[in-house]
C-alpha cells in the first residue's frame, strides 16, 4: 500500500478534498502509483486520510477531469498518466533493441504458430494433448493478484508446437527465444504492469483454453485462425506499452 504523507498540517491550510487531491496528484506525478497502476480503493483512502467517501470521490473526480485517471467498474481507479520516470524506464527497456525487433518476432510467431495449431489439431496424440492441457488452468481458477510470467504463457505455445509433430516448427520456436525481439518482449513484461493483473491472466487463460478445445476437437482451420487472433492480440497489447517518441 502506498505510504501516506503527514496530512495534519495541510488539513489546516485547505479543504480535506484539496489535501486528498494534492496527495494523490503527487503520487501520480512522482510515479509512486505507476502508469496503469491502481489507486487505493475508496475504503482504503477514507481510512488513511480519515475523511468521508464523498471527499475521496471529489478528489478522484478532479484527477479524472484532468485526464490523469479513469474509473473502471469492478477494477477501481486506474492511472492513465505516466510520470517522466516511468517513460524513461520504458525507453531504457528498448536500448540495444527496437520496436522493429519486437514486430519481426511477432510476425514470425504468427506464421509458424498459426500453422502449428492447425497441424496440432490434425496430429495430436494423448501425450501431446496432455502436455497442452497441463499448461492451462480451470476456467474458475482464482489467479493471484500479480502479472502472469511471460515464460509460463510461452510454455503453452511450445506445447502446441510440439503437438504439431514437426521438428522444423520446434526448431523455429527454439530460435524465437534467442532473438532480440523476444528479449524486448520479456523486458517489457517486467517493466510494465497490467491495469488488472487478475483479469489479464484470466483472459489469456481463456484464450489458451479455447485453442486447446479446438485442437482437441480436431478443428484445424478454427485452431489456426484463433491462434492467429491470440498472437495478434498479444502483439497489440505489448506495442501499446512502448512510448512513442520521435527518436524511436
Amino acid at each position: 500500500m502506498t505510504d501516506l504523507p503527514d496530512i495534519t498540517a495541510p488539513l489546516r491550510e485547505g479543504s480535506r478534498s484539496d489535501v486528498v487531491y494534492r496527495s494523490l496528484l503527487t503520487w501520480i506525478e512522482e510515479g509512486r502509483v505507476p502508469y496503469e497502476g491502481k489507486l487505493p480503493t475508496e475504503s482504503e483512502l477514507t481510512q488513511q486520510f480519515q475523511v468521508s467517501r464523498s471527499v475521496v470521490r471529489s478528489a478522484i473526480a478532479r484527477l479524472r477531469d484532468r485526464g490523469l485517471v479513469r474509473s473502471v467498474q469492478g477494477s477501481g481507479t486506474i492511472v492513465i498518466h505516466e510520470s517522466e520516470s516511468g517513460v524513461t524506464k520504458r525507453k531504457e527497456v528498448l536500448q540495444g533493441s527496437s520496436v522493429r525487433d519486437l514486430q519481426r518476432c511477432f510476425e514470425f510467431r504468427l506464421l509458424i504458430e498459426s500453422d502449428a495449431a492447425y497441424f496440432a489439431a490434425l496430429r495430436h496424440g494423448p501425450a501431446s494433448l496432455k502436455r497442452i492441457s497441463e499448461c492451462v488452468y480451470p476456467p474458475t481458477y482464482d489467479f493471484p493478484a500479480f502479472s502472469q510470467q511471460p515464460l509460463e504463457a510461452f510454455d503453452f505455445h511450445q506445447a502446441v508446437v510440439a503437438a504439431a509433430d514437426n521438428p522444423f516448427l520446434e526448431k523455429s520456436m527454439q530460435m524465437v527465444i534467442s532473438q532480440p525481439g523476444f528479449q524486448v518482449y520479456l523486458r517489457l513484461c517486467s517493466a510494465t504492469k497490467a491495469p488488472d493483473p487478475v483479469a489479464h491472466r484470466t483472459r489469456i487463460n481463456g484464450e489458451h483454453r479455447e485453442i486447446l478445445r479446438l485442437i482437441e476437437r480436431r478443428l484445424a482451420d478454427d485452431a489456426r485462425e484463433y491462434m492467429r487472433y491470440h498472437i495478434q492480440s498479444a502483439y497489440e497489447y505489448m506495442i501499446n506499452r512502448i512510448p512513442v517518441t520521435g527518436d524511436m
